[in-house]
Parts: C-alpha cells; sequence; structure tokens
C-alpha cells in the first residue's frame, strides 16, 4: 500500500513538474522569431509594349524582412531591371523599385516555408521615352505595387534558397494610354537567415 502510494505521489510530483515546463515550451513557440532575412535574387518581369508586343526585362533584387510574429514580417525590397529594343523604334526601358508591405510565412515545416506577401511603393523609369498628354517625362517616377508569393527551402540554419517567386506587379508609369502597367514578374534566389539567439 506504501509503496503504491510512492507511486501515486511521485507520478503526481512529475506532472506537476512536467506541465509548467510544458507551458513554458508552448510559450516559447509562440514568441516571434528575433531574426532577419536578406534575399538576393534574380527577377524577370514580362511586360507589353505601346504595340501590344510582350518583352521581357532583366535584373534584380535585395530584400529584407524582419520577423514581427512566428508567421507575420515586415518586408522591404529594392529592384532594378532592363530590356532594350522593346519595340520596332529599337526603345530601352529600365525601372528601379522600392516597395514594403506585409508578408506571412506558413512555417509548418523547417525546411519548406511558403509565403505570401503584398507590398507597396514606387518605381524610377528611366532609359526611355515616357508619353503623357502633356509631353514625355524622362525620367518619371510613379505608384508600384506587387502582390504574390513564393517558397524557401532551408539548406542549413543560416542560408535558403528561393527556387520560386511569382508576384503581379502593377506600375503607373506613364504610357499615353492608361497610364498603368500589369506585368508578371517571376524569380530566384538565396535567402540569408541572420538570428541573434544563434
Amino acid at each position: 500500500m506504501k509503496r503504491g502510494m510512492h507511486r501515486a505521489l511521485l507520478a503526481l510530483g512529475m506532472v506537476v513538474a512536467v506541465l509548467p515546463l510544458r507551458a513554458q515550451i508552448a510559450a516559447s513557440r509562440s514568441v516571434p522569431p528575433a531574426q532577419l532575412e536578406v534575399t538576393l535574387a534574380y527577377s524577370a518581369d514580362r511586360g507589353t509594349g505601346s504595340g501590344g508586343t510582350p518583352f521581357w526585362m532583366q535584373g534584380g533584387k535585395a530584400e529584407f524582412a524582419i520577423a514581427l510574429t512566428r508567421g507575420l514580417s515586415l518586408t522591404g525590397e529594392v529592384g532594378a531591371l532592363h530590356v532594350s529594343n522593346i519595340n520596332s523604334a529599337n526603345q530601352n526601358l529600365g525601372m528601379v523599385s522600392y516597395l514594403a508591405g506585409p508578408r506571412y510565412s506558413f512555417r509548418y515545416s523547417y525546411r519548406y516555408t511558403p509565403f505570401v506577401q503584398a507590398l507597396v511603393g514606387g518605381v524610377h523609369g528611366f532609359d526611355a521615352y515616357f508619353p503623357t498628354t502633356n509631353g514625355s517625362g524622362i525620367t518619371p517616377d510613379a505608384f508600384a505595387f506587387a502582390a504574390g508569393g513564393g517558397v524557401n527551402i532551408a539548406i542549413s540554419r543560416h542560408l535558403s534558397i528561393r527556387p520560386v517567386q511569382v508576384d503581379y506587379f502593377q506600375t503607373q508609369l506613364p504610357n499615353n494610354t492608361t497610364g498603368q502597367e500589369n506585368n508578371l514578374r517571376m524569380g530566384a534566389g538565396l535567402v540569408f537567415v541572420i538570428s541573434p539567439q544563434n
């Protein structure tokens, strides 16, 4: 009887000891990961010329993502794209974009992290003719918006590969028609994870 009582008390003591530990582990999982992700990526943008002819701009971008919660982060990016001979007049087009906004990452697995995001900001056009109703602007600045997502695949604790990212990318550079360009942007790159906890 005494032995059974001792076992019961021991089991009860273990439960009492484990419950706070479990609560502490659950609380630690809900705490936002204090980390910064820096991405260097290749970027390609499919646009349409004034005559309806599609073309691809190519370039790159650098972005950062600061974790706010386990899934939510604040993201910013700066990208540059350029293309030559987009129409029969052999015109060129260049753009530098700067965007920021929220990103949500689905952290169900350590290895694979899909994400979606919506970014707003601006775009600076150059090396092209930008027709307007009042003439032309050589280097206009305009509103830009991007929404889409991708996936990061972890190689190690501090390095991931982003094999694909696809965004709807809208710019509002002067074009003498709608003043709006609806583009498809695709990319891939390397993600460097910087965590002060490690």
